[in-house]
């Protein structure tokens, strides 16, 4: 099968104008020493580089301009002003200026008080403006991040994905992605081969690389997947590599994070919990997938369901396993590293008790009971001002609120007294924590911004399917928190953009797959190690750490620039909430 996907051009403009302004910063630091953002002799104007959803919130961020100052939005090119404003508290606000779509780039103009007047980024307005930039490149990444299979013959820590692990929730974000967009997803370009792929690994001549921590017996579990029914010819790529990635684990669901992961090698609960999503969403999988593969897939869930754990209450839930800001930094990492985060048993037990009444078993009543059981414990038990119980869980957040969410619209004659009120009480710390110039779910009100330490990234991917999930609570008189929710959420979009400290977007190539992006995060990641993302299309890489915030751009205190698979599937589920937004509720099959 020929790949016929082409990569989107960067038009000619943008070409141009990112040139010249690379230029003058390289000869303002070549005169001064300085960057033109330290000298604050002019205004700055932090947005998102790629653009705004015509219908949402629409924000920047100007760090150095007082209250008042005057801001007009402009096309490239054009002296009219379109819309204007003031800024207040260091934001502009613009959400009320819903052009028609066009092709046109627009700008943010700035000018008033003792600074000189600015020009911000040229980015687009459009009504799917996220479906348009984001969709393609979000399955690109997980296509070409498979491991063995993928842009290179490698697997570290012995996943189906290149680094991936037992809690990355791929299998679920793009079971979710497939019922956000199934037109869209229908409609892609057919880039995977299975068969050529099949042809490939098993001919002596392939080359894998197995010097990689945790590869395990990676090669000899591709092989045998490739033993498998295989999907039908025209199954589009997100259902390909839904087959994959199940079918990897039934050769194969023995796994340990690479990590220095304490828990080890084993099979793990959020390994057969992912599987859940694939047998739930069989109605929408069946006319590419054969039978054989789902009686397998089914077989493995229930064989594994109780041995595994999913029906309880997991030591790694209880805030007495959380380490301190003051404890040594190791392998637990807990709850830092995002590995076990409240609740995430919680929807695959909703989902094994609608599979076992779809399938006539005698047991669906134990794997709801569970997960009301499970929210119960959550009520009881976590205090969400604590942050390591929210923000701290970074790339794992979002299996605890949606969650939550899932039980009570789903349930909610099962579900446990005060969940919806557990929920509002999630909000309001959120919101609290949210009142910034960036609207930006900050760690703590102390000195942290993001978690104490690495990357977090991930935390800030998956914030909008937190946001939006839980803003779907709040009743018709708490509408202000629901305002602010959706502001942040936003926010969290226009923040992986440019919209940051650092004024640079997450991608450290955004060559590959985000066009529009001026400026993409400024340090890479050592090549050729772990999962190589380096070549890998849609990679999302870094943003600031505390050390950056609350302005300072000059900082050169990088967090982790690493990027990973985890955020892939992060970007996934965040991408399908904003669609599910539309309805307020997760989808029904």
């Amino acid at each position: 099968m020929q790949n016929t996907y082409k990569p989107q051009q960067l038009c000619p403009f943008k070409l141009k104008k990112v040139n010249r302004a690379f230029g003058r910063i390289l000869v303002a630091l070549a005169i001064t020493g300085t960057s033109l953002f330290a000298q604050g002799t002019a205004h700055v104007i932090a947005v998102n580089q790629v653009g705004y959803k015509a219908g949402l919130p629409k924000r920047f961020t100007a760090p150095l301009t007082s209250d008042g100052a005057i801001f007009s939005i402009k096309t490239v090119g054009s002296d009219e002003a379109l819309y204007q404003g003031q800024v207040s508290s260091k934001i502009g606000d613009f959400s009320d200026f819903k052009p028609i779509d066009s092709k046109e780039h627009y700008v943010v103009e700035l000018k008033g008080g003792e600074l000189a007047a600015a020009t911000s980024d040229p980015f687009l307005i459009r009504g799917e403006l996220y479906e348009e930039q984001f969709l393609q490149s979000a399955v690109d990444f997980l296509i070409d991040t498979r491991a063995v299979v993928g842009t290179h013959p490698s697997a570290f820590g012995g996943c189906p994905w290149r680094d991936g692990t037992y809690y990355d929730a791929i299998l679920p974000s793009l079971v979710l992605f497939l019922m956000a967009y199934p037109e869209e997803i229908a409609a892609m370009p057919r880039q995977i081969d299975w068969a050529s792929d099949r042809a490939r690994i098993l001919s002596p001549d392939f080359k894998f690389d197995a010097k990689n921590r945790g590869t395990g017996p990676a090669l000899q579990t591709t092989r045998n997947y490739y033993e498998l029914e295989p999907p039908k010819d025209n199954a589009p790529d997100v259902v390909q590599l839904i087959h994959w990635g199940a079918g990897y684990y039934l050769s194969n669901p023995v796994t340990a994070d690479p990590s220095n992961d304490p828990a080890g090698k084993k099979i793990h609960s959020q390994t057969i919990e992912q599987l859940s999503y694939v047998i739930w969403a069989w109605p929408h999988l069946e006319q590419w997938l054969p039978q054989s593969f789902y009686d397998q897939v089914l077989g493995l869930c229930f064989e594994q369901w109780e041995k595994i754990g999913a029906l309880g209450i997991p030591q790694k839930w209880h805030m007495s396993s959380y380490q301190l800001k003051t404890d040594k930094w190791g392998g637990m990492l807990h709850p830092y590293k995002g590995r076990h985060a409240p609740g995430h048993s919680i929807v695959p037990n909703i989902l094994m008790h609608e599979v076992a009444k779809r399938e006539g078993r005698e047991d669906a009543a134990r794997y709801l009971d569970a997960a009301v059981a499970q929210a119960a414990w959550i009520i009881e038990n976590i205090d969400w001002n604590d942050p390591r119980t929210t923000k701290g869980h970074r790339v794992g957040e979002h299996r605890t609120i949606p969650n939550l969410v899932w039980l009570l619209q789903k349930y909610p004659e099962h579900a446990p007294e005060g969940l919806r009120e557990k929920i509002a009480d999630w909000v309001k710390v959120a919101v609290s924590r949210s009142d910034n110039l960036w609207d930006f779910r900050r760690y703590d009100m102390e000195s942290h911004w993001t978690i104490p330490k690495m990357n977090d990234l991930g935390n800030t991917i998956g914030f909008p399917s937190i946001a939006l999930a839980a803003s779907w609570a709040l009743k018709e008189d708490e509408a202000a928190l629901r305002d602010r929710l959706r502001i942040t959420a936003v926010g969290a979009m226009d923040h992986l953009f440019g919209r940051n400290p650092k004024l640079a977007a997450a991608p450290s190539r955004p060559q590959l797959g985000f066009l529009e992006v001026e400026r993409g995060w400024p340090k890479e990641y050592k090549l050729n190690v772990c999962a190589r993302l380096e070549d890998a299309r849609g990679s999302l890489s870094s943003l600031p750490g505390s050390e950056m915030y609350p302005f300072k751009p000059d900082s050169e205190e990088f967090r982790h620039p690493e990027g990973w698979v985890n955020y892939g599937a992060a970007w996934c589920i965040s991408l399908s909430y904003l669609r599910f937004d539309a309805l307020q509720t997760t989808p029904e099959l």
